[in-house]
């Protein structure tokens, strides 16, 4: 996907991850890596590895593959993993003038950051742009893209300049995009509440200074302002809570239940934290959400799909990734 023979400055997009397919299998070694990260469960390890290996990676792998075979596009591919080359291929075309490397590489799973590292490094890379694909930061996304990139060259007698993009959570191309995606969509004011569903976090780690959710809290009312929703109209929201301690509050499929008795028959779900459909978005909300609204008494239920390969989005990932290079590219 190298846009020149012998590009010495290369941009490294990253998203969290995906199974290699929909088998019990690679659902298992996704979620062994995945979950054995501290920055993702930072329980005691002599507590959670024993749990970890002795109990969730025998039972939860089964369930989960027959979500992913749910979502699972018949390319056999992952609609993370599509949709993340599809956004990877469109910079690097539209880089391709600059002699730009332009790469994509998942925390966990293939392809894998490490040796995407390694590999463009080998091309000659030595002046380098880590995308993380994530709006808003937390320690369990960023961050932990940050120690993987740390150890990948632990050992290196030759480290590249290292640049790592900033939260675009706030920036105004990626806000507009997603204000005219939705508008293409929907129109907000015909439904009776507006969703904005964000991945949860526990809250001991936001207590402990994680900014996500404030930038999450940024992000909702930055989009129900350029939608022109009055306060009452529209609610943030976090999803996929997974363990046992308080994570950030309103939980989305709690109010998905509460909602209908509340008089909200018409909903609308945006989940702003995610530029690429996934799991978290097409299942436990497109489906589960989905049929947990209705089950509960709502008539009528929409979900707004994720950026994805939208041309106002690859637009703005264009104008955020340019930023983010500035110094780096030969003058126009």
């Amino acid at each position: 996907m190298s846009s020149s023979s012998t590009p010495d400055t290369g941009v490294l997009f990253v998203q969290l991850g995906t199974p290699d397919d929909p088998s019990p299998a690679a659902v298992r070694r996704y979620l062994a890596e995945f979950l054995a990260d501290r920055r993702v469960v930072d329980l005691p390890r002599w507590f959670w590895l024993p749990l970890l290996h002795g109990q969730i990676l025998r039972t939860r792998p089964r369930h989960s593959a027959e979500l992913y075979q749910q979502i699972w596009r018949q390319d056999g591919l992952s609609p993370l993993l599509f949709y993340t080359r599809q956004q990877t291929e469109a910079m690097a075309q539209e880089l391709q003038a600059a002699a730009i490397n332009v790469q994509f590489a998942m925390r966990y799973g293939n392809p894998s950051l490490p040796v995407l590292l390694q590999a463009m490094q080998k091309a000659g890379v030595q002046r380098l742009l880590i995308f993380p694909l994530f709006p808003q930061f937390s320690a369990a996304t960023n961050a932990t893209i940050l120690d993987a990139v740390q150890a990948a060259y632990a050992s290196s007698r030759c480290i590249p300049v290292l640049r790592f993009a900033q939260p675009f959570f706030s920036h105004s191309a990626f806000l507009d995009a997603w204000s005219r995606h939705i508008r293409d969509q929907a129109d907000p004011k015909q439904f009776d509440r507006v969703l904005f569903s964000f991945h949860g976090l526990p809250q001991r780690h936001v207590d402990q200074g994680d900014p996500y959710a404030q930038q999450c809290q940024a992000t909702a009312q930055a989009l129900a302002e350029r939608l022109a929703l009055p306060p009452e109209q529209w609610q943030l929201t976090y999803q996929s809570r997974f363990g046992r301690e308080p994570w950030l509050l309103p939980a989305t499929d709690q109010r998905l239940q509460e909602l209908p008795a509340e008089g909200v028959q018409r909903l609308l779900v945006i989940c702003p934290g995610f530029v690429s459909d996934c799991l978290e978005t097409l299942e436990e909300i497109g489906m589960r959400g989905r049929d947990s609204f209705l089950y509960a008494g709502g008539e009528y239920f929409q979900r707004v799909t994720c950026l994805n390969d939208a041309p106002i989005w690859l637009s703005a990932l264009q104008q955020i990734t340019r930023e983010e290079l500035a110094g780096w590219l030969p003058a126009e």
